[in-house]
């Protein structure tokens, strides 16, 4: 193998992964973008379940605990079985979204960061309600 062919060759590798990255990169941004459209009303719709009593509303509520505080509110996958389709695609965009942005979901919410301690609350079974 000559210097020029090696040369060449690993040029054209270069170039392909910087196109690869390029266009990785296209698609998280374009990924982003949806669910930061979609993100906040999928986000409110669970916060609104979340606060009834129901088994929906149980499974809402763990799935935002997940979301807010995962070391404490680990996400069981199940619960994603269980809940209605609506639901289920509110919960996987809110996920999603929670993967992409920099900001912690709880903030798009009004009084989010009060609102999860009540939900904390009722799911540790210390709710004064």
């Amino acid at each position: 193998m000559t210097m020029p062919n090696l040369t060449q060759r690993l040029s054209k590798r270069n170039r392909q992964a910087l196109e690869a990255m390029h266009a990785a990169e296209a698609d998280a941004k374009k990924r982003l973008a949806r669910v930061e459209k979609l993100g906040p009303t999928a986000l409110n719709r669970l916060a609104q379940v979340a606060q009834g009593d129901s088994g929906q509303s149980h499974h809402c509520r763990r799935l935002l605990l997940a979301v807010y505080n995962g070391p404490e509110w680990p996400l069981e996958l199940t619960r994603l079985r269980v809940i209605d389709r609506d639901l289920q695609d509110a919960a996987l965009v809110v996920i999603e979204w929670a993967t992409y942005t920099g900001r912690e979901l709880h903030e798009y919410l009004d009084d989010g960061d009060r609102l999860m301690q009540r939900f904390w609350l009722i799911e540790t079974h210390e709710d004064e309600d």
